[in-house]
C-alpha cells in the first residue's frame, strides 16, 4: 500500500510545484516560466476561502493563522497580506525548504514553516484561523478524522477553520484502476508513460470521507453551524466546509 507521507516527499524533492497543482505547466522544467501563475493562484483561493467565510460568518479576528499541509507556500504566503502571523505544517522537509526559500524570494518575515505529525504537535497554541486545502484526500481516512479533529481544536475561540476534503463520485472502472494502481506492479509505470511522466514518478493516494463522521467531529467540538461548499477536482466532488468556533462564555 501506498505511504502517502513518503510519497509527498518524493514529490517535494522531484517536482513540489506539480504535486501541489498537478497541471504539467508547473512541472520542475516548467515552473520558472509559470512561477507567477502559480502563486497568483494562491492568492486567488486565498481570498475566495476568506469571502466565502465572511459572508456566512462575518469579520473574525486577523491574529495568528495555520495553514495544515502548506507545501511550497502557495496558501501560506498570501496568508500573511491577512494575518500578523502565519504557521504552515507540511509532512515533507523538502516542502518546507522551498517554502522557506520561497518567503524568503518574497520577503515575506511573518510566517514559520515547520514538519507536520497526526498530533500537530508543532502547532502551539490557538489560532484564529485555521485551513487544509487539497490536503487530506491524501490522508488516509483513519489517519485524516483524528487530524480534522485536532485541526478544530486548534482554532480560538470566535476564530474560524475552512476543511477541505474529497467525497466518492468517481465511477467504478476509475476506482478500479486506482486500486491497480497501487496494488499491481507495472500499472503505475503505465500510467507515468501515457501522462508523459517519468516512469517513476510517485503516485499519490486519493482517499474520500464520509459526511456523517466529519458531522460528528463538528458535534463534539460544539460546532452547531456552518456552511458546506462542493466543487469539482476533476473527477472528485469536494466539499469545502467552513465554520466558526464558538465564543467564550
Amino acid at each position: 500500500m501506498l505511504n502517502t507521507d513518503k510519497a509527498w516527499e518524493k514529490l517535494g524533492k522531484r517536482d513540489p510545484y506539480f504535486g501541489v497543482l498537478a497541471d504539467e505547466k508547473f512541472s520542475m522544467n516548467k515552473i520558472l516560466e509559470n512561477r507567477d501563475e502559480f502563486f497568483q493562484t494562491g492568492r486567488q483561493t486565498i481570498a475566495h476561502i476568506i469571502k466565502r467565510y465572511e459572508t456566512h460568518f462575518g469579520s473574525f479576528p486577523r491574529g495568528r493563522a495555520l495553514d495544515h499541509g502548506c507545501g511550497v507556500g502557495r496558501l501560506a504566503l498570501p496568508l500573511t497580506q491577512e494575518f500578523e502571523n502565519v504557521l504552515g505544517l507540511d509532512v515533507s522537509p523538502s516542502m518546507i525548504a522551498e517554502a522557506r526559500t520561497n518567503a524568503e524570494q518574497f520577503g515575506v518575515a511573518n510566517v514559520q514553516f515547520l514538519l507536520a505529525d497526526d498530533e500537530l504537535s508543532n502547532a502551539l497554541g490557538q489560532f484564529d484561523f485555521v485551513t487544509s486545502y487539497m490536503v487530506l484526500q491524501h490522508i488516509p481516512v483513519r489517519r485524516g478524522l483524528p487530524i480534522i479533529s485536532r485541526l478544530i481544536d486548534k482554532v480560538s475561540p470566535g476564530g474560524g477553520f475552512h476543511i477541505h476534503f474529497s467525497l466518492r463520485s468517481d465511477g467504478l472502472a476509475s476506482r478500479s484502476l486506482w486500486w491497480a494502481s497501487h496494488h499491481i506492479p507495472g500499472v503505475k509505470i503505465w500510467q507515468n508513460i501515457c501522462a508523459g511522466r517519468d516512469w517513476n514518478a510517485p503516485g499519490m493516494q486519493m482517499n474520500n470521507y464520509r459526511l456523517n463522521k466529519i458531522a460528528m467531529i463538528m458535534a463534539a467540538h460544539s460546532i452547531g453551524e456552518s456552511a458546506l461548499l462542493t466543487e469539482h477536482h476533476g473527477k472528485f466532488l469536494t466539499c469545502s466546509l467552513i465554520g466558526k468556533k464558538p465564543d467564550r462564555d
